[in-house]
């Protein structure tokens, strides 16, 4: 693993190894559009250890044989939607590369990508936010808690077979998980209950890749009002019922810190 970083402000897990280890790769975990998750074994020289997630973001122009070599399964599509990658610091030509779909745009995205989730589960996890803990970048993706145990990874929320009590449980957990990250101007941007896990009592927001902030994405309103509906409906069957429009003025208000008039005179539409 390589360029090791930790968040500032809010301390690491205690469970967290950091000195004199060894990662030991322990198997796939979850195979997705644009990457695949792996289990990691985190073995410390003192005998303890500690199970962790690698994220690793597959090649979008693989070789012959590359993929297998490298672990995955198969080849991938990475997502170049200028919708997100509004707010990124591009260079004109970067920028045209991007939105026309080149392979040069995908690569740029590709490297994106990574560095983008592992930079803001670092900020939702200072922020408070209820986010596996961010432990590295690593070069092709990022190392990251692992939520579950030796027998299995937690369960998504959709398929979790809640209880109500447990379902409203999950309802405030998320609503307090929202507010801290637009505390912080983030979005999720693919809110859905198929990238909440639940363990334990505790639910967890995945998959950060495509998320923007508010300050520097103009359809940043746009997202945070098509997650808040995604998430709605499911939550209503298991009666666990929340107000989108007040959340939703609530949340613009943390994200662009102050009140939300202004920008809720301009219609919502659903991206």
């Amino acid at each position: 693993m390589s360029l090791h970083l930790l968040a500032d402000e809010r301390p690491a897990p205690p469970w967290l190894i950091t000195h004199s280890y060894e990662d030991r790769d322990a198997g796939v975990l979850k195979s997705g559009k644009e990457a695949e998750v792996f289990l990691v074994e985190r073995v410390g020289d003192d005998g303890s250890s500690c199970l962790l997630a690698h994220k690793r973001y597959r090649p979008r122009y693989p070789k012959k044989g590359e993929l297998e070599a490298l672990g995955f399964s198969k080849g991938t599509i990475y997502r170049a939607d200028s919708v997100y990658s509004a707010g990124w610091a591009l260079k004109t030509r970067d920028r045209k590369a991007l939105e026309q779909n080149s392979k040069f745009g995908h690569e740029l995205a590709a490297a994106a990508w990574p560095a983008l989730e592992f930079e803001t589960l670092d900020k939702a996890w200072t922020a408070g936010a209820s986010v596996p803990f961010a432990v590295e970048l690593t070069e092709d993706g990022v190392l990251m808690e692992y939520i579950g145990d030796a027998s299995g990874a937690a369960p998504r929320v959709a398929s979790a077979h809640l209880s109500t009590d447990e379902a409203r449980a999950a309802r405030d957990q998320l609503l307090d998980t929202l507010r801290a990250l637009a505390g912080a101007h983030i979005v999720h941007g693919d809110l859905s209950v198929y990238n909440m896990l639940w363990w334990h009592g505790r639910l967890v927001v995945i998959d950060f890749p495509q998320a923007v902030d508010s300050f520097n994405n103009p359809h940043a309103p746009d997202l945070l009002y098509r997650d808040l509906h995604n998430v709605h409906d499911w939550f209503v069957r298991q009666r666990a019922d929340f107000d989108v429009e007040q959340l939703f003025v609530e949340l613009i208000e943390l994200l662009f810190n102050g009140p939300a008039a202004d920008i809720l005179r301009k219609p919502r539409r659903r991206l």
